[in-house]
């Protein structure tokens, strides 16, 4: 049942507030799209927030959840495995994990005109798979997006990064002190002698790493055996030329 017909129950919401701007709410959008897709109306959904997070990973969150959603507030976490099985443990049987991860690809323009050391380690596609499974979360999922920000100048950039949390816990400059107005300066020559467009605007990759599991549960259903399948490729792809 989509979410939006005019006969859905209301979902069950806890919310606790994150941090960010924009684009963070643009992602959890998304990721708000895709828990329509797989549960449907009705479901007790827990949405973690940042400050949750910054309690500690014995976080206070509620039991039997059928949805647990994060969104990008595990960037810059130094445990992410803790506080995902936090999450996890909160789940019913069968219950729905959606989070998104800034993903390494992100600020590639920064790393490339600055350091890997003013780019935080981030984690990729394989990364994150290799999470779910060391948790042993069932039927996972794991795609991505490539969102590409553009900005008048130096200035707007950075603004945006620290609205949205990131220069801090993903690029670490809080740490270095790259925040001052003559360095910004000195940032942006470089960085437009680099990446500056014909119109004058500067870009910022973002990729963003959605993931999807499952808490296990009997009724689930299972890969067959490899080797099990009973129908030739060659049927279905048709002969080899």
């Amino acid at each position: 049942m989509n979410a939006n017909s005019t006969n859905a129950q209301p979902v069950m919401t806890r919310v606790k507030n994150g941090a960010g701007g924009a684009v963070t709410a643009e992602i959890g959008r998304r990721l708000e799209e895709r828990l329509g897709e797989v549960k449907g109306a009705g479901a007790q959904v827990w949405r973690v927030g940042a400050e949750v997070l910054d309690a500690g990973y014995a976080f206070d969150i509620p039991q039997e959840n059928s949805a647990v959603l994060a969104n990008v507030v595990l960037t810059g976490a130094p445990d992410v495995a803790a506080a995902v099985y936090q999450m996890v443990k909160s789940l019913r049987p069968d219950g729905v994990l959606l989070a998104t991860f800034l993903g390494a690809e992100s600020f590639t323009e920064i790393r490339q005109a600055f350091g890997p050391e003013h780019a935080g380690n981030l984690p990729d596609v394989q990364d994150v798979g290799g999470l779910l499974q060391r948790l042993k979360l069932a039927l996972p999922v794991i795609d991505r997006d490539r969102i590409t920000l553009t900005f008048r100048d130096f200035a707007g950039m950075y603004a945006t990064l620290r609205e949205e949390g990131w220069s801090g816990n993903a690029l670490g400059w809080r740490r270095q002190g790259l925040v001052t107005p003559r360095k910004l300066a000195g940032m942006e020559r470089r960085y437009r002698a680099m990446f500056g467009r014909g119109d004058g605007r500067l870009p910022l990759t973002v990729e963003v790493i959605y993931a999807q599991a499952f808490r296990p549960h009997d009724n689930q259903p299972v890969s067959a055996k490899r080797g099990s399948g009973k129908v030739s490729l060659v049927r279905i792809l048709g002969e080899e030329s």
